[in-house]
């Protein structure tokens, strides 16, 4: 997990073996059954730069898709969606960090969320790396233009046209706002409007 380490490639592999043991998706309306064919990833914090560095590193075989997006050339494996909830980041990071992502094995969009009552993502992350963090203030350059919207109520549905896009800038600042000490509301995304929207990711995905 150090800057020399090998996380990523082990989840890489570990997320290409999961591929390798799942069969295409079938009909019943749930996120998955117990053959595990659907693959949505969710990371929190830096647990997204994991996330983000290890779907550069999977692969293999096809898998048939809802999204817009073209399927990555030479990466067959896909994984469907990837939510990553309030991301210790520079909001830059998909154009410095991880451009990698443009050929990686993700057919479905990158989902952001972000809360200005973050303040680990915030104030203190902007003393560390001198930038704010897309947890705080959103995804900002992307190699792809960038859809913002705001987090919705579990009873108020996500458009397609809304969430199909390669990057998706979601504000929760409305929602994501309990906190204590120094990090703000920074861990404050275990809420049913979180779950709405990965199962909505899930639901478009078909």
């Amino acid at each position: 997990m150090s800057t020399e380490g090998h996380a990523a490639r082990v989840i890489g592999r570990l997320l290409g073996y999961v591929d390798s043991h799942r069969v295409d998706p079938a009909a019943p309306p749930v996120l998955a059954n117990r053959e595990g064919q659907y693959l949505h990833l969710v990371g929190h914090s830096f647990g997204c730069r994991f996330l983000c560095e290890a779907v550069q590193w999977a692969a293999d075989p096809p898998l048939t898709l809802g999204w817009n997006t073209p399927e990555p050339t030479g990466r067959p494996f896909t994984a469907d969606s990837m939510l990553l909830l309030q991301m210790a980041a520079p909001r830059d990071a998909f154009a410095s960090m991880f451009t990698a992502l443009g050929e990686a094995p993700l057919r479905g969009p990158i989902v952001a969320t972000y809360s200005r009552h973050d303040r680990a993502t915030g104030f203190w992350h902007l003393r560390a790396e001198k930038r704010a963090g897309i947890g705080h203030s959103g995804i900002g350059t992307a190699p792809a233009p960038v859809s913002a919207i705001r987090m919705l109520p579990p009873g108020e549905a996500y458009p397609l046209a809304a969430l199909n896009h390669r990057f998706v800038s979601v504000d929760a600042s409305e929602v994501f706002v309990r906190g204590h000490g120094p990090a703000g509301a920074h861990s404050d995304h275990l809420r049913p409007e979180s779950a709405h929207l990965l199962l909505s990711l899930a639901d478009h995905s078909r």
